[in-house]
């Protein structure tokens, strides 16, 4: 928003509409300024207004990004009368005075300084619309019913102990993941089993079988699950190229040749397949230099529990630089050009990041499946979504196709021999409680 006389004359038709419509006072809430020194016997009236534009006259100004026409701009719906301080104001905060925003104070000003005769203004407000918010939160279906804890000869730090004595399943698709605490190991996995992975570990003769619920409901208990389920989380993406960096506490691609770039399949939201780079070496487009820095497509990915028993599993899309491909850069190398590039990044793109990952995960189809052998998590690769109504982002309506993928043989058998797989003993816990519990939920 610039004043008119910084690039080109608004029509004094508009103007005079805008002083009138305006009663000559500064449309700012709570000013109530009059922008009219009277005339004396010696000279003539002054006017003291600004005429501002809700859009700016130029495409740089703020708010200027708009399709808004150069003819339109300077027409009395896109201006508004300010003194000359909150003029800039508004100029100095664009994102505080957003279009939506100013057209609201032009309308409430407007309204109340009319004058009794004349005919409402022509509403230029956007109407409300009805949209679909896309998020990036997947829906956790199904989580492991409990974690079983039994007695062992290791403490925490000797993890890396434990892992040469365990008996690795021939099915390279389960996650074999545990945790030490107080002089005991957790884990997903069915301890009572003889053949399991943990049977040369642990003592099978004192193994409890602890229900999630329970364990959710105290702190300390949720820790340990949520633990459980990061660590697994660690190992399916591992399995899939993918690096955790603890420091910044995202997943990233990392080179898997030294000093090659690195791409990878995927399905688009637009087409049946499509290759990506997700580790680059960019170049300077006037030379096609190499620069000094890579990039490495990343994400933060966890788990969050949003009620009693409803979970899901966040995607963060992210940025990793190194200096060659593998060494980190220094931190004060990567804030500028992350923030730069997160600054032009608007809901489609993002949403877009966001499909990759998920489509990546799941190998294209309706769900990623995190498998303990007995036990399974499973997440959905159906966004959650809310209608909202609202004004809108001007300029950022694209749309955005909530792809749900299509199911197969492949993956209704391996839903099914996931959630096989759950089926648990309660020994310890009385069944009549546990059926009042459920008539509880359902009422």
């Amino acid at each position: 928003m610039n004043e008119t006389k910084t690039r080109r004359a608004v029509p004094q038709k508009e103007v005079k509409t805008l002083c009138v419509m305006s009663g000559g006072i500064c449309a700012f809430p709570g000013c109530g300024k009059l922008l009219v020194e009277s005339s004396t016997s010696t000279d003539d009236a002054v006017f003291l207004g600004e005429i501002a534009h809700i859009v700016a006259d130029s495409r740089q100004g703020p708010r200027g990004n708009s399709p808004l026409s150069d003819e339109d701009r300077d027409k009395y719906p896109n201006l508004v009368l300010l003194c000359g301080d909150h003029h800039k104001v508004i100029d100095s905060q664009p994102n505080t005075y957003s279009v939506p925003v100013l057209r609201q104070m032009k309308a409430d000003h407007e309204s109340r300084n009319r004058p009794a005769s004349s005919s409402p203004p022509v509403d230029d407000r956007p109407a409300y619309t009805q949209e679909v918010i896309h998020s990036s939160l997947l829906p956790v279906t199904h989580l492991p019913d409990a974690v079983f804890a039994a007695p062992c000869d290791f403490r925490d730090g000797q993890e890396d102990q434990v892992k040469q004595r365990l008996n690795y399943p021939r099915d390279r698709s389960i996650l074999v993941r545990f945790l030490l605490r107080d002089e005991k190991l957790f884990t997903f996995h069915n301890l009572h089993d003889p053949k399991g992975p943990f049977a040369e570990v642990i003592d099978r003769r004192s193994v409890e079988t602890l229900r999630a619920i329970d364990l959710w409901a105290a702190p300390e208990g949720k820790r340990r699950y949520i633990t459980l389920l990061n660590r697994a989380l660690f190992k399916f993406t591992s399995n899939l190229s993918i690096r955790y960096d603890p420091c910044h506490y995202r997943f990233f691609f990392p080179v898997e040749k030294a000093g090659e770039e690195r791409e990878v399949e995927y399905r688009p939201l637009n087409l049946s397949k499509a290759t990506r780079k997700v580790a680059w070496q960019p170049q300077q487009k006037s030379t096609g230099e190499k620069k000094k820095h890579w990039w490495h497509l990343a994400a933060g990915i966890r788990f969050h529990q949003m009620a009693d028993r409803q979970w899901c599993l966040s995607l963060r899309p992210e940025r990793h630089l190194t200096s060659d491909g593998t060494t980190p850069l220094p931190p004060n190398q990567i804030g500028r050009r992350v923030t730069s590039m997160k600054s032009r990044m608007r809901n489609i793109h993002y949403l877009t990041e966001v499909n990759f990952w998920r489509d990546y995960l799941s190998g294209g189809t309706p769900r990623i499946v995190l498998n303990f052998g007995d036990q399974s998590a499973i997440v959905s690769t159906e966004c959650l979504r809310f209608d909202l109504l609202w004004p809108g982002v001007p300029g950022d309506d694209e749309p955005f196709t909530n792809v749900a993928y299509e199911e197969d043989l492949f993956t209704q058998a391996e839903y099914r021999q996931a959630l096989d797989g759950e089926t648990l003993e309660w020994d310890e816990f009385d069944e009549d409680e546990i059926e009042e519990e459920a008539e509880e939920q359902e009422l």
